[in-house]
């Protein structure tokens, strides 16, 4: 069983999951909820990432989801995995970084927990609100894909630049019918929000903004996906982020535009398990 068949067979059990946050609705707001696992020799290296990064890069994570889904993060509970070879003076340097990210971001600290474990983890969960939230279900044909930045540019030794400003912005002047974030590869990714709008998609190889073809494929770049409404007019957007494509009905399937040819899209991506 790998990421996916998982993540089938827990929709069946539980119908609520299914996007990047949980999501609940009082009075006005909607509330959302998420939790972001990042775990030494799957999500990073000890050694090929400073401390301070690998504490805001956890906290990155995290909030992204809550961007993805139109929100705006605000609280963060951190729970942490310590394995006996990480010093008191590691640990501090990755809390220093964590205390950084969450000023910058305006975030609040609410709590935790903490354990020895035979490697180190940091497992944070997120809660933001938003005043109408996007989802993964919601693209319709002939709407516009776009994707908010270049791929393959950022180092996984680096922390990721979250866009929650832009989102907001976004939505106050446009209709954003979807959208998910790319931890797992744009392909990947991509697939997964039309599988949840039960839709196809066609994609333009000289409009997306990568250097070489794995860029696609590769995880942990926490740029977005963001599908609007076919009624938009979308000149402007086009001079700041990139149209790589169009949602089309499910049966026309997955496919790339390469020239004069048009192929089907191999699912690919980075799968946790």
């Amino acid at each position: 069983m790998n990421e996916l068949d998982w993540v089938k067979f827990l929709k069946k059990r539980f119908k609520e999951i299914g996007d990047d946050c949980g999501i609940v609705k009082k009075d006005s707001w909607f509330y959302l909820f998420t939790n972001d696992l990042f775990v030494e020799n799957v999500h990073f290296r000890r050694g090929r990432i400073t401390l301070k990064n690998l504490g805001r890069r956890a906290i990155a994570r995290a909030i992204s989801d809550i961007v993805a889904c139109g929100g705006v993060p605000e609280f963060v509970s951190i729970s942490m995995g310590m394995s006996k070879d990480f010093g008191e003076k590691a640990l501090k340097k990755i809390v220093e970084g964590i205390y950084g990210f969450c000023k910058e971001y305006k975030l609040k600290v609410l709590g935790g927990d903490t354990s020895s474990a035979p490697f180190f983890f940091l497992d944070v969960f997120c809660v933001g609100k938003a005043k109408r939230v996007i989802l993964r279900s919601k693209a319709k044909e002939e709407d516009y894909i776009f994707l908010s930045g270049p791929l393959g540019r950022l180092k996984f030794s680096q922390v990721p630049y979250i866009r929650v400003r832009e989102v907001q912005s976004l939505l106050k002047k446009y209709k954003i019918n979807a959208m998910i974030d790319i931890s797992d590869g744009f392909f990947l990714d991509l697939y997964r929000l039309l599988k949840e709008s039960r839709k196809g998609a066609l994609i333009y190889r000289e409009n997306l903004p990568i250097r070489r073809w794995g860029e696609l494929l590769r995880g942990e770049d926490y740029e977005l996906i963001f599908v609007v409404d076919k009624s938009e007019d979308i000149e402007r957007l086009k001079k700041k982020y990139f149209l790589v494509g169009r949602i089309k009905d499910e049966k026309f399937g997955y496919k790339i535009k390469k020239k004069n040819t048009i192929e089907d899209i191999p699912l690919e991506g980075y799968l946790h398990f």
